[in-house]
């Protein structure tokens, strides 16, 4: 009976070892399915917001190529009707042609422009947080340095009362006598 009890302990000390073993197991699988489902939930919100992105990019570009034909289409009506004058307004033409490079050209240069303006403006709001970050920073160091020096002072005030003091009574030893008649008068 005693050795069943001591095979049943035994195997008791097993199954426990072993369910120790299997909750790790189980719950270094959860903490990888974990890990996974958040990886896979990141990746998803990235590639949302890459489509996201793109359509909105898509829709921009939609938005030019209507723009663009319903340009083309009144070049064409606009090329139907003067066909007629066509050899007296050819020069006026070259020149309309030259001017609308001219704008794609300066609508370019504002572009770059912008898209230097802006980078040149986030630099400067990120310089202007830098700044007062270590502005912050100065302060709270010259105000811990202000308490420091205040301490110091009041350390030095008071040691400087306690050596009065002390000086007073190396006096009294060195004079008694004169001690003695401050004393009594």
């Amino acid at each position: 009976m005693l050795e069943e009890l001591q095979r049943l302990h035994v195997h008791i000390g097993v199954l426990k070892t072993r369910l120790a073993q299997f909750e790790s197991e189980n719950s270094d699988l959860r903490e990888q399915r974990d890990s996974s489902a958040e990886k896979h939930e990141a990746q998803l919100a990235e590639k949302n917001s890459i489509i996201t992105q793109k359509q909105q990019d898509y829709d921009v570009l939609t938005e030019q190529l209507t723009e663009s034909r319903s340009q083309f289409q009144q070049l064409n009506q606009d090329a139907t009707a003067l066909a007629d004058r066509y050899s007296r307004l050819e020069k006026s033409c070259t020149d309309l042609k030259n001017r609308f490079q001219e704008i794609l050209a300066e609508r370019n240069e504002l572009r770059v422009l912008k898209e230097k303006l802006l980078n040149e403006q986030q630099q400067a709001k990120q310089e202007i947080q830098r700044l007062n970050q270590e502005s912050e920073r100065l302060t709270q160091k010259n105000e811990h340095a202000k308490a420091k020096v205040e301490a110091i002072i009041q350390r030095l005030a008071i040691l400087g009362t306690a050596q009065d003091q002390h000086a007073q009574e190396i006096q009294q030893l060195a004079h008694p006598t004169e001690a003695t008649e401050e004393a009594s008068s």
